[in-house]
């Protein structure tokens, strides 16, 4: 067939297989490689026993949470009522670039993967809301969409089924907020991108006051590939005594690392074979010296903590991060830890909705501290002062952003205290008398 090879013979390329191969783009080309084919078989089959047949396969949610997709999926019932399927392409975390791959190589296995699960949710209608960034995979995806409707594929009588499936492309304004699900709705509706208060959840009362299913790409897209291979095919992949640990996963790699980019593995895999054989370990010359191993909202890792770290959900749990997204981000020894925080603080910062007060107010004062640590005006009270705020952030506001900022800052502080003292020692222009007013904090 031509298409490319991994790119290390230790990946599992299963969404990825066809990553650089220009002609999986196409309609004829997605079906020349068996595209469609779990679609057809889905669209004969019912609802209820497609639900069950992805909550056997064991597949969690690859947007950040992990939640059971079969189970997610089971919420939906046969009540007569209007569903709607949301795709999440608002992939927005810092280091996290997976699901932009899935849709500028294979936008048809997305399409499928979302009609699929329209059809698995009682749903006609389903949106892909999509990041405004991104403008080469927005274009693919409507290209594939409008050859899925020319072909029949989509649209009153679905491959022939006489289902009914209805997929709109929706194009975001470049908010990271919209990237949470209830945000994301907010924003399909016209209104502003401010999360909504839980419950009701979405699969109560989602998109316009109906039951809605929010899924990510990667999840949709692996979809497909369970209905056609089987839930037991599925679960070979991954780490046998861990049945929450199954199948594959997209992981973006950035930062200070010998081969940046993305790689897919089996759950369980050893982080430190991932960083050092797969990636190729640290630029020459250099160390590791932390690495955030889900996006930038979850807890930075040391060295000695990335290098011992399982990767599945729990494995990163027990070392004291999260999965997450899968966006691997490395810092080497050349790094100033207080000067990358300081730089995630600030996006957080720019990003909140401004809707919670511990949000507005807290990402815009964490930001304002680090930034004076960083540029050696900061002092020892200061890092008590963060350790404050981020505990009056963490667990109080509607999302999760408030959270994401404070994150880094404690585990930044928990780890690399001695760079942030460092650079209050270095601060020579106030002389701190307790209770006394500094006229550089202000």
């Amino acid at each position: 067939m031509g298409y490319p090879q991994p790119s290390h013979p230790r990946e599992t390329p299963i969404l990825s297989r066809y990553f650089g191969d220009p002609e999986a783009r196409t309609l004829a080309g997605w079906r020349a490689r068996g595209g469609y084919e779990a679609l057809e078989k889905a669209l004969n089959t019912d609802p209820q026993e497609l639900q069950t047949i992805v909550k056997d396969s064991g597949l969690r949610g690859r947007g950040g949470a992990g939640f059971p997709t079969g189970m997610k999926w089971s919420f939906m019932k046969p009540d007569g009522k209007t569903h709607y399927l949301c795709c999440n392409a608002d992939e927005s975390e810092p280091g996290t670039f997976k699901d932009r791959e899935i849709m500028r190589w294979t936008p048809h296995g997305l399409v499928e993967g979302v009609a699929l699960a329209a059809h698995a949710i009682y749903a006609q209608t389903a949106y892909i809301y999509i990041r405004g960034e991104f403008t080469e995979p927005y274009a693919r995806v409507c290209a594939a969409v409008e050859e899925a409707y020319a072909a029949g594929i989509l649209g009153p009588n679905a491959m022939g089924s006489g289902k009914h499936v209805d997929v709109h492309v929706h194009r975001g304004a470049g908010a990271y907020i919209c990237g949470e699900e209830t945000a994301l709705m907010n924003s399909l509706e016209g209104r502003r991108g401010n999360p909504r208060i839980k419950p009701p959840f979405p699969a109560v009362a989602g998109l316009f006051g109906k039951p809605t299913t929010i899924n990510n790409v990667e999840t949709l897209t692996t979809v497909p590939y369970i209905i056609k291979n089987g839930a037991e095919w599925y679960k070979q992949y991954g780490r046998p005594d861990n049945p929450k640990s199954i199948g594959t996963k997209l992981f973006s790699v950035c930062g200070n690392i010998s081969r940046p980019g993305n790689y897919e593995v089996a759950l369980g895999f050893p982080f430190k074979d991932f960083l050092y054989d797969l990636c190729g370990g640290p630029l020459e010359g250099r160390e590791i010296k932390a690495v955030i191993p889900g996006g930038s909202s979850v807890p930075i890792l040391t060295r000695e903590e990335a290098e011992g770290a399982i990767m599945d959900y729990e494995g990163m749990v027990a070392a004291g991060t999260m999965l997450g997204s899968g966006g691997v981000i490395v810092f080497d020894d050349r790094q100033d830890m207080v000067r990358q925080i300081a730089r995630l603080t600030r996006f957080y910062a720019h990003e909140s909705c401004a809707q919670c007060t511990q949000c507005r107010e807290g990402t815009a004062w964490i930001t304002r501290i680090m930034e004076r640590i960083r540029d050696g005006l900061g002092t020892a009270e200061d890092l008590d002062t963060l350790v404050a705020i981020s505990d009056g952030m963490s667990g109080k506001t509607i999302c999760v952003l408030s959270d994401s900022c404070a994150t880094p800052v404690m585990s930044g502080l928990k780890k690399f205290r001695h760079e942030f003292e460092a650079k209050i020692a270095a601060n020579k222009s106030v002389v701190t008398v307790p209770g006394a007013f500094r006229a550089s904090a202000a």
